[in-house]
């Protein structure tokens, strides 16, 4: 497929509220830009939250949940206070929250039932005051930028250092939607403090104070830790299953690291900061949020294309990636066509947003290992009425893994539907 046939096919998109680019490495093999200045990304913006996180924080990172008790423990017994202190592990999950979802793969998660082992591990038997929830290493601001119908549709849990099962107190037994009747906690260290404390009891350590919420004394004794899963996990997670709580966690964590303030706002600047010193291309690009919840996010397609071609389909972002017909977004997309197996994206939607953008493998058997990047974001009501975009953007993605031989254009589905 050469760069004529790739534009003929980018141009059939019936709207004008679109960008698309296509690249081999550098080289363009095809775009359009119809408006001037960005559009709405909606959860392609992770892809710029989750390269902005492995360049500056490492793919080996890690959150460090701590158990840190008041005062000595003597003889099985704590006079005092339990803390349980959040490190911003946006995936501290117990086995009742995990067991909701039928597909695991890639959901890389920390268990908070591991933590609760290692605390019975050491010998405690009792503690005579509270199990508290230390929350202070971000700050308390809960939700992000976004349209109040967001927080009600519950497309994100409350934002906390401290967050157990994503800040949901109850949900469903089986994973619908996102739309799901789950309920979210107003205090999420609180919410920590309780089910940790559950935990314990169950261990036979009991607790006379009940639960709450503080910071811990400065001279507290640890009595146990539990790391996260490396950062390279954590991003697949977020990218994968298009995780919002995920991606807005550690947007904060990206503002602690870069501007010492684990704050979203801290977050975005240090994120725009981080792209212009890539030498991304940051013109018309506006960053407010990490998931691509907030509308008034823009990217442009150049910026999307730029940041997949500097990390290419086998860095740790491109293997964070949702897998045409396998895994996480893309599971039940692509499925037996050319494309299944061969593409790694990342999916977009919101209320008029739909986006893909990604890696495309070639299917030639001479051109194995070659592949393209592509970015393709649309911003159109009408065009997205009755699943019209994936009828033209997955005909689209099949037809680049005939990258760089492939069929001529008339052998080619249609990208624009019927009319009527």
């Amino acid at each position: 497929m050469i760069a004529p046939e790739v534009n003929k096919l980018i141009e059939q998109t019936p709207s004008n509220q679109v960008c698309v680019e296509v690249r081999n490495g550098d080289r363009v093999l095809g775009m359009r830009q119809d408006v001037p200045g960005g559009l709405v990304p909606a959860s392609n913006q992770k892809l710029v939250t989750t390269y902005a996180a492995l360049g500056i924080l490492g793919p080996d990172f890690t959150f460090n949940t701590r158990v840190v008790a008041s005062a000595p423990v003597v003889d099985g017994v704590l006079d005092g206070d339990l803390y349980l202190v959040g490190d911003g592990d946006p995936f501290l999950f117990t086995d009742g929250w995990l067991g909701q979802y039928e597909e695991i793969d890639g959901r890389n998660h920390t268990r908070l039932e591991t933590l609760a082992d290692a605390v019975a591990a050491t010998g405690l038997t009792n503690i005579t005051g509270a199990v508290i929830g230390d929350e202070s290493m971000y700050d308390s601001v809960r939700y992000g930028p976004w349209d109040a119908r967001l927080i009600t549709q519950k497309q994100s849990g409350p934002m906390s250092a401290l967050t157990v099962n994503e800040g949901f107190v109850d949900w469903p037994d089986d994973f619908r939607d996102s739309f799901r009747p789950r309920s979210e906690t107003d205090n999420p260290p609180l919410l920590g403090a309780s089910v940790f404390g559950q935990l314990l009891q169950e261990r036979n350590i009991g607790v006379g104070g009940g639960d709450g919420v503080g910071v811990a004394p400065a001279a507290a004794v640890e009595l146990a830790a539990v790391p996260s899963p490396p950062l390279l996990d954590i991003v697949t997670h977020i990218n994968s299953y298009s995780s919002n709580i995920g991606a807005e966690l550690l947007l904060k964590r990206i503002g602690l690291a870069g501007r010492g303030e684990a704050s979203t706002e801290a977050g975005a600047a240090e994120v725009a900061a981080y792209l212009t010193e890539q030498g991304i291309p940051t013109a018309d690009v506006q960053v407010l949020d990490g998931s691509g919840l907030a509308e008034s996010n823009r990217l442009t397609c150049a910026a999307l294309a730029a940041i997949l071609a500097r990390s290419g389909p086998e860095s740790p972002l491109g293997a964070s990636l949702s897998i045409a017909g396998s895994r996480g977004s893309l599971v039940n997309r692509f499925v037996d066509t050319p494309a299944a197996g061969m593409v790694l994206a990342k999916t977009g939607t919101l209320r008029g947003v739909r986006a893909l953008s990604g890696f495309v493998n070639s299917s030639v058997e001479s051109d194995i290992g070659a592949y393209v990047t592509f970015a393709y974001v649309l911003n159109d009501d009408e065009v997205i009425e009755d699943g019209a975009v994936e009828a033209l953007q997955d005909p689209f993605v099949s037809a680049l893994t005939g990258y760089p031989g492939g069929p001529p254009l008339s052998e080619l589905s249609p990208l624009a539907p019927e009319p009527g």
